[in-house]
């Protein structure tokens, strides 16, 4: 064996050294996560767009779930302890539900072929439902166990959270409601949902948000009481 061999190997152990000490690749890592997930929802009617999966249901109704990665911290004062914590190499699984033709009346320019998590006037994340807190899972170089919680997570908690919104009778029964948390605008929502099918009735649920808003005089008023003359609604 010559010189010339001995370099070669020398080079090739460090090389390998130094592969096997190369960090985490948290896009990789994730990619498989989101994979493994969808092969088991694929069969149930979702549809895969970048890390957003989308169902739609009967009744203009979309169903989201979403991987959201953490971002890259940016600056050496980017993470603030118990203010902005760095989240790089973290993900969450944000979830969603979408009443199309709500949407579409805000939004009547946009013609959408997937709703993204941010679209949805309902929201949650997997997390939550599971720990009663905002959690976030750490990628590693071997994900099998988180891979498997979350399938689990999704098969129970976020199915059974997606099914109290599965119609639109549901959503105006239960939007607001726990565990639908949400802002006093859900029962905007629901009288607009209210609204599309029945005129009388939607105009009622309207009014009486309205005049419930609180403080009388504030943006988001003058904001519904301009709805309102757009949609014939007297006040």
């Amino acid at each position: 064996m010559g010189l010339f061999d001995i370099f070669k190997r020398q080079d090739k152990s460090k090389s390998e050294t130094e592969k096997s000490a190369t960090p985490t690749d948290f896009k990789t890592q994730l990619d498989i996560v989101e994979k493994d997930v969808f092969i088991k929802l694929k069969p149930l009617g979702f549809k895969k767009n970048g890390r957003t999966f989308n169902r739609r249901l009967d009744d203009g109704i979309i169903q989201v779930i979403n991987f959201q990665s953490g971002q890259y911290p940016i600056g050496q004062g980017y993470e603030i302890p118990g203010l902005r914590e760095n989240l790089y190499g973290k993900f969450v699984i944000n979830l969603g539900v979408c009443i199309e033709s709500l949407y579409k009346f805000q939004f009547p320019t946009e013609d959408k072929k997937y709703y993204k998590e941010y679209d949805c006037q309902i929201r949650s994340r997997l997390g939550t439902l599971l720990t009663g807190q905002d959690h976030w899972w750490t990628i590693t170089d071997d994900n099998t166990e988180i891979t498997q919680e979350i399938i689990e997570g999704i098969e129970t908690k976020a199915f059974e959270w997606f099914w109290g919104l599965d119609t639109k009778a549901k959503i105006i029964s239960n939007n607001g409601q726990l565990p639908y948390d949400a802002t006093p605008r859900a029962k905007l929502d629901i009288a607009l949902i209210v609204w599309f099918d029945d005129k009388v009735k939607g105009s009622e649920l309207f009014k009486d948000y309205y005049h419930n808003i609180q403080p009388a005089k504030s943006s988001h008023k003058e904001y519904v009481k301009d709805l309102a003359q757009e949609l014939k609604i007297e006040l």
